[in-house]
């Protein structure tokens, strides 16, 4: 699994995200409880090469949700 690290200085200002792997992470969080570096986490979804992209409809169009009935909800 892969994370996604930002960290940033005194002043808030967020340094360029980098993607690390577990072992990697371990060792940035142990340093950065030593040293007080701010730092934001988060997983890093890697997709693969041949893996099909989905497109999600939020609002599938029906009856009652069509653009000349919008006015109702």
């Amino acid at each position: 699994m892969h994370f996604t690290i930002t960290e940033y200085d005194d002043h808030g200002a967020p340094a360029g995200p980098r993607t690390v792997d577990l072992p990697t992470l371990r060792t940035v969080l142990a340093e950065a409880a030593t040293t007080g570096r701010r730092l934001h986490i988060r997983p890093a979804l890697r997709r693969s090469a041949t893996a099909p992209r989905r497109t999600a409809v939020r609002h599938p169009l029906t009856s009652e949700n069509t653009p000349e009935n919008d006015w109702i909800s």
